[in-house]
């Protein structure tokens, strides 16, 4: 009589864990590429409802005060990708739109107002709302350098992105439904965020206040220069914070989730008045991670 023996296979190993930099990395990757398509989905969406033959595409460009000192971007017309960026080779501001709109209409979409030292840019309405749902956009705010550095910047926004890439003064972002992607430096950064993330795509240097809300979605920010006071929150995420060493701060992170989990990894003191920054950090449903640069 012959016995067969069977030998199970050895468990497969598990998958390496992510270091907190790749996590980061693929978060931020993730959240830029959904931001960058999200123009060609709406598209593809009002092509099959429409019908491509419907629709146009929009072009346009207007200068900017070269004594800008205060901008206002709002847009609720129309979803819409909305860059701030700043670039040394140009001599005069300027807003950039791309916008996909119905043939039916011959208007010019963008509006821009201005008085000198500041400017409101807007997307002039619809009349239908099937026609507001229909469009979709990209507005690029182009500032030379020197100018961005003196330039306070405010967002509303229904839905869409916002990408921050530009040494500005102040940075002020509402967002409906859509993720604030920072690069650069303000002195002051001030986000609320009813349903996305906000992320940095490289680290930013904030010299005075940063503050972030978000109701929905995760904050993973990395500093290069920490301000005075962080102070973020979200409902229903996680929060990764990134600082330079060698503090010490003074931090208050804390999760309502009794399976999450508080991490800080900074030296610390209770002290204010010694303190390099004080960092309040606090989610309703996730973890919370403050960690140094090294």
């Amino acid at each position: 009589m012959t016995n067969t023996i069977t030998t199970s296979p050895p468990p497969a190993s598990p998958p390496p864990e992510l270091s907190s930099g790749a996590r980061t990395t693929v978060r931020v990757g993730l959240v830029v590429a959904a931001a960058v398509l999200l123009v060609g989905v709406l598209v593809a969406l009002a092509g099959v409802a429409f019908g491509i033959s419907r629709f146009r595409v929009v072009a346009e460009s207007s200068a900017l005060p070269d004594t800008l000192r205060t901008l206002e971007i709002d847009i609720d017309s129309a979803p819409a990708a909305v860059r701030i960026r700043s670039d040394r080779s140009v001599d005069e501001p300027r807003v950039d739109m791309r916008m996909i709109d119905s043939s039916r209409s011959d208007a010019r979409p963008l509006s821009v107002s201005a008085d000198g030292t500041s400017a409101r840019v807007s997307v002039d309405p619809v009349s239908s709302e099937l026609l507001r749902r229909a469009r979709a956009g990209e507005i690029t705010i182009v500032v030379p350098d020197e100018m961005a550095r003196r330039l306070t910047v405010t967002v509303r926004q229904e839905m869409g992105a916002v990408f921050a890439d530009a040494d500005l003064d102040q940075l002020t972002a509402h967002v409906r439904e859509g993720a604030v992607v920072l690069g650069g430096s303000a002195r002051r950064i001030d986000i609320d965020n009813d349903n996305g993330e906000v992320v940095s795509r490289r680290p930013i240097s904030v010299t005075e206040s940063f503050r972030a809300a978000t109701a929905t979605g995760d904050i993973d920010v990395e500093f290069t220069d920490v301000p005075e006071t962080v102070d973020v929150e979200t409902r229903t995420g996680d929060i990764d914070l990134t600082v330079p060493l060698p503090g010490p701060f003074l931090v208050n992170a804390t999760t309502g989730d009794e399976r999450g989990a508080t991490v800080v990894k900074v030296p610390q003191t209770r002290d204010a008045g010694e303190a390099t920054a004080v960092i309040t950090a606090r989610s309703d449903t996730g973890d919370v991670v403050v960690d140094d640069r090294n």
